[in-house]
């Protein structure tokens, strides 16, 4: 079948649902052509009402290791969870591309799950890097093009350092390194690198941030909010516990502070390089007794955020989210069997690079082929292994 009509065709496939729109592909050259186009993926998210938003994470039980999923779109929320191996970890989503560690075969992957795609990047050297300080800056859908970047701390003749390696997807085999100098090392927090306007984040303890521009490749630093030792001295210590995070919400870099009578969320000011407080809640995630924080924050980026706080002798969670008419948190329901880091996923067309697979047993490809082929069931079809194994017993 030849189809010849391009425009009665783009507005077809551009109303079908993504993973369909995807299976068009096979039609013809012209139409894989077609979908491929970041173009394309920009008419298709315009006419969709409520396109899909996941949340997934990586929940650790003793010698157990599950993988999770959410699904906020379409409505109701749902939640599933299936068997994932503990040498497996999440590092980051963006742009509906998953970035793997498969710590057996000491490789990180960079996966769209919708397509199934990937590549296979190797550790830089030394292969001592934290795994929350890898930030994953994906262009799509100005470019195909991806980024990895780590940061360490490296001291070179009494001069301290904050030493990056930087990838490019269309270069994975060169690491390369840029430094930017500092007068002290402040710890990082377990926050995850955020990607904003073409730069990664990443939060330390004391709330001051380190920022690498992807496309200019160069770092700076951005000082500690002025407004956290106004709060501490005014309202109260600093919450105990984990009690500073950095996210994106509504599509803007916002920073969450629990002290102890107050939560306060700031957004930055790229332009100004400042930060701007703009709300200021009562805490409702601390515990009344000792301002022990016993929630976190969750980060869907076109929402305001939420908060999931833990309810005392079980596994559930309760959601907070923002409600406009009160300016202020509204409980709603429970959720179970919750952890932190989340991360918020939307599938896309977003490419993968494909290079060779060098210095990769034959059997290590069949054990990632196999994890990506559950990973990909679970994310899109909302298959668990269980049921997998379950229909090819059957």
């Amino acid at each position: 079948m030849e189809l010849k009509d391009d425009f009665l065709v783009w507005e077809i496939i551009s109303r079908l649902p993504l993973k369909l729109a995807v299976q068009c592909k096979v039609l013809n050259k012209n139409i894989k052509g077609l979908i491929s186009d970041p173009a394309f993926f920009q008419t298709w998210f315009q006419r969709q009402e409520n396109p899909s938003t996941q949340l997934i994470y990586r929940v650790k039980a003793g010698n157990d290791t599950t993988l999770h999923k959410v699904t906020l779109h379409p409505i109701p929320i749902t939640q599933i969870e299936m068997i994932f191996s503990y040498d497996n970890e999440i590092l980051a989503s963006c742009n509906g591309l998953i970035l793997f560690d498969f710590g057996l075969v000491t490789k990180y992957c960079v996966f769209n799950p919708l397509t199934g795609e990937h590549q296979l990047i190797p550790y830089p050297l030394p292969t001592t890097y934290r795994l929350n300080k890898m930030g994953f800056a994906v262009d799509y859908p100005n470019s195909d093009q991806y980024k990895l970047v780590t940061i360490s701390e490296l001291v070179e003749n009494s001069n301290l350092f904050h030493n990056f390696h930087l990838l490019s997807s269309e270069r994975p085999g060169l690491w390369r390194e840029i430094q930017l100098r500092t007068d002290s090392f402040i710890s990082f927090s377990g926050n995850p690198p955020v990607y904003w306007c073409g730069s990664l984040y990443w939060l330390r303890c004391d709330g001051s941030v380190v920022a690498f521009d992807t496309r200019r490749e160069e770092a700076i630093l951005i000082n500690r909010p002025a407004f956290i030792d106004q709060y501490d001295f005014s309202y109260g210590n600093i919450s105990t516990g984990r009690n500073i995070w950095l996210g994106r919400a509504q599509g803007v870099l916002t920073l969450v502070c629990i002290f102890r009578r107050f939560i306060v969320l700031a957004t930055y000011d790229n332009a100004r390089s400042s930060w701007t407080v703009t709300h200021t809640l009562d805490n409702f995630i601390s515990r009344p007794d000792d301002g022990f924080v016993t929630g976190f924050p969750v980060w869907i980026d076109s929402k305001q955020v939420s908060f999931l706080k833990h309810i005392p002798t079980t596994r559930l969670h309760d959601l907070y989210e923002y409600d406009t008419e009160i300016n202020g948190y509204r409980q709603g329901e429970a959720w179970d069997t919750v952890d932190s880091p989340m991360y918020c996923f939307h599938p896309t067309l977003a490419s993968v690079h494909q290079t060779p697979f060098e210095n990769v047993e034959a059997a290590d490809l069949l054990y990632i082929a196999a994890q990506l082929n559950y990973i990909r069931g679970f994310i899109i079809e909302g298959i668990t292994r269980e049921e997998e194994s379950s229909s090819e017993e059957e």
